[in-house]
């Protein structure tokens, strides 16, 4: 059963409209951006591209036109856009999974 959000802002690139609210209050966001961001990306689903929907976002809002604001509003801008660049195929890699064979292990002898 699909979670229904309460917020006009709901979209399926910012669930629950979280990312809007913030940008909303702007400088009196008391943060921690880092949290709101990890709650943004958990509401995102499974199969949703993280970096897709931060471009989407970045040019819906246009943040990429206007300064950014102070405090922990700015700061989710940043990873925002840092999100944005980060390749998706890299997102899909399981941390624990290297991502060539051999290693320094291997490697050492030589």
């Amino acid at each position: 059963m699909p979670i229904r959000y309460i917020s006009k802002h709901d979209s399926p690139d910012d669930p629950g409209g979280m990312i809007r609210e913030v940008l909303e209050m702007g400088e009196s966001f008391p943060g921690p951006a880092e949290d709101l961001m990890l709650a943004w990306v958990l509401r995102l689903g499974e199969g949703r591209d993280p970096a897709g929907a931060a471009r989407r976002l970045i040019s819906d809002y246009r943040l990429e036109e206007e300064p950014l604001p102070g405090g922990a509003c700015g700061r989710l801008i940043e990873m925002l856009k840092e999100t944005a660049l980060y390749p998706g195929d890299r997102m899909a890699r399981h941390l624990c999974k290297p991502a060539r064979r051999g290693g320094w292990r291997r490697n050492r002898g030589k």
